[in-house]
């Protein structure tokens, strides 16, 4: 009987525990969960709701239950650095910055992003020891847990901060996975490309009105030659310029509208050049004049000479 009793405690203590986890799986925080949303909002977050405002709203409560907590057992030093470190908490996240989770799926805590954005406790850390110390806690766990870094620096930090490890854990926010934002077109790519496609495509045209009228001078075709190569080199770069990065195999590469505009760039500069070259090689002998003046000299009736000038224009 008494061992059928420990088991069934045993059983109920292990469910209680998977709903626990199951019931912050997803959440801001693995210890507390969503509870400051719903503290303040009165609904749990969906997957529309601001992750900013998540953050923040998490932060915030956090702030506010550790200054509550009675701390008499902290000698009088350690008390002054937890105050020191929740004030330090309160103007992070005042300011509303946080970091970005860019790489991993799910929600993650992630101590410093891609851009150099601090969370919540390395940002203490940074304050208190410095930059240095908080980029080496990052280059080996940046998507760690604060129990799962098992670093002596991090523990020895943590021993003097006034702060436990379980109150580290609970500022510490999990964020949702964001995709790098895509700069589907360099302005300046997209205006050079704008004037390379206005010329380039009324070089075109000039030089196939001229390949089938005759061309009078090389002017146009040789603008278009330089137009065009110029067009078309312009185009090979864009098409592998690296602004956009595929998370499934984590090279970058340009973005999909800039690699069409690209390749109307090099299809359109080869065009010019083509047609250009066409020109200069089907129309290279000169067109006769079509207008023409001329000067004569004439006897009038009384036989004194006279001069005419005629002039003649061939339409």
């Amino acid at each position: 009987m008494k061992t059928f009793i420990t088991t069934v405690f045993a059983l109920l203590f292990l469910i209680s525990v998977y709903k626990e986890r199951r019931s912050t799986e997803g959440t801001i925080n693995p210890i507390i969960g969503d509870a400051s949303f719903e503290a303040r909002f009165g609904t749990v977050p969906d997957a529309d709701t601001d992750d900013d405002l998540r953050i923040a709203t998490h932060l915030e409560y956090v702030e506010n239950a550790l200054r509550k907590r009675e701390m008499s057992e902290l000698s009088v030093e350690l008390r002054s650095k937890r105050m020191q470190l929740l004030d330090l908490l309160h103007e992070y996240w005042s300011a509303g910055i946080f970091p970005k989770n860019y790489e991993q799926k799910g929600r993650k805590p992630c101590f410093i992003d891609q851009d150099g954005i601090i969370c919540a406790v390395g940002y203490l850390i940074e304050q208190t020891a410095g930059r240095a110390a908080a980029e080496n806690i990052n280059s080996r766990y940046k998507y760690a847990t604060i129990f799962e870094m098992n670093d002596k620096n991090v523990d020895n930090w943590i021993a003097q901060s006034g702060l436990s490890k379980e109150e580290c854990a609970m500022i510490q926010p999990t964020y949702n996975q964001t995709l790098a934002s895509k700069i589907d077109i360099k302005p300046a790519y997209a205006i050079t490309s704008s004037v390379l496609i206005g010329l380039n495509g009324a070089s075109s045209m000039v030089n196939a009105i001229e390949v089938g009228k005759g061309s009078r001078t090389n002017a146009t075709p040789v603008l278009g030659i330089v137009g065009g190569a110029g067009q078309f080199i312009a185009g090979a770069i864009g098409f592998n310029r690296k602004n956009e990065v595929d998370f499934s195999t984590g090279e970058w590469q340009a973005s999909k509208t800039q690699r069409n505009v690209s390749m109307i760039n090099m299809g359109l500069g080869t065009l010019s050049v083509g047609l250009s070259i066409w020109n200069l090689a089907v129309n290279n002998k000169p067109m006769p004049k079509r207008s023409a003046w001329d000067v004569r000299g004439f006897p009038d009736a009384k036989g004194k000479s006279g001069v005419a000038v005629s002039f003649t224009h061939q339409f």
